[in-house]
């Protein structure tokens, strides 16, 4: 058992500096995770509006194709009232003019309204480009800034990683599964020494006959208010 819990405070250091080491990232991760999403959010929304920029010029020169097909026919009408020989006919022909016109100014006003739409969305274009440029920038900087510190880190996190396999290679899952656990739930420390009498993670105090268990190691005991594996120091006498 004294093998176990030797193990598993060896195990305990290098989670710690494990922990240690990824905390020196601090809200780098997080900074450039915000920053993608930021960047997809903006560039999707420049596609967007690059697409309705397209459709508003597609619309424009449909208008443009009208006025000029209508204009075309007008000519014809106008050529066609000087043959006109009855009231009739005359009033006819005046009356394609008169719709022609309608269809001259109603497309006219559209093209009107696709101008406008196109030198918006360009403007919100040019808006979309600064800030996909400065969001690009930006994560480039931040992506630097992570590199730089894995790499500063890579050896010293590899030789860790390579003790703790040597180290769990072998060890009761059950107990390894139990101090994981714990090390996630209680801030990086699973394994506590008994301090005067006390769980050296929460100070609940420990009765006599639980200290002189854990001393003796016999097995493995957890504190019964936070789940702590304890173990006893040898320094640490045991209070009657």
């Amino acid at each position: 058992m004294y093998a176990k819990i030797q193990t598993l405070l060896e195990l305990q250091e290098i989670d710690r500096q494990l922990y240690t080491l990824e905390r020196a990232k601090g809200d780098l991760p997080h900074t450039l995770e915000e920053l993608k999403r930021k960047l997809t959010e903006v560039t999707s929304a420049y596609d967007q509006k690059v697409a309705h920029l397209a459709n508003a010029g597609q619309q424009r020169r449909a208008a443009e194709n009208a006025i000029s097909m209508a204009k075309e026919r007008k000519k014809k009408y106008e050529t066609q009232l000087y043959a006109v020989k009855t009231n009739r006919e005359y009033d006819a022909v005046t009356l394609e003019i008169e719709n022609t016109d309608k269809e001259i100014d109603q497309s006219e006003t559209k093209v009107l309204q696709a101008l406008e739409v196109e030198e918006n969305l360009k403007q919100e274009l040019a808006q979309h480009e600064e800030q996909i440029k400065a969001l690009q920038q930006e994560r480039d900087q931040q992506e630097e800034l992570l590199n730089q510190l894995l790499e500063q880190n890579r050896h010293q996190v590899d030789q860790l990683k390579s003790a703790r396999q040597s180290l769990t290679t072998g060890f009761n899952l059950g107990l390894l599964r139990s101090y994981e656990r714990i090390l996630r739930g209680k801030d990086g420390l699973a394994v506590v020494k008994v301090v005067r009498g006390s769980c050296g993670g929460c100070s609940t105090r420990i009765t006599s006959q639980r200290a002189m268990e854990i001393r003796e190691m016999r097995e493995i005991y957890y504190c019964e208010s936070c789940g702590r594996i304890l173990i006893w120091p040898e320094e640490e006498p045991v209070l009657a």
